[in-house]
């Protein structure tokens, strides 16, 4: 998404297009990130980040109860494949 505003053209992303759930694992500041993908029919459906593999596997646990009909991924990733 981006922002149009008048005759002064400007691509900015719109802050909280992509739900950041870093909790308390964000505060350390790692190298790493956790990447929780839902598939549905072998589509990415959703995805979420998480700073901690603990709270990646925690929502992924709560999520398979919810939603039965999709499969959730959750995979370790490099901070600066997201954050440059």
């Amino acid at each position: 998404m981006t922002n149009n505003s008048g005759s002064e053209r400007r691509d900015e992303v719109w802050p909280g297009f992509v739900p950041w759930e870093l909790g308390l694992g964000g505060q350390h500041g790692g190298e790493m990130v956790w990447r929780c993908d839902a598939l549905r029919a072998g589509r990415l459906y959703h995805r979420r980040l998480f700073g901690s593999r603990a709270e990646a596997e925690s929502f992924a646990v709560r999520m398979r109860e919810i939603e039965p009909d999709q499969v959730f991924n959750v995979e370790a990733i490099k901070a600066s494949a997201v954050w440059n």
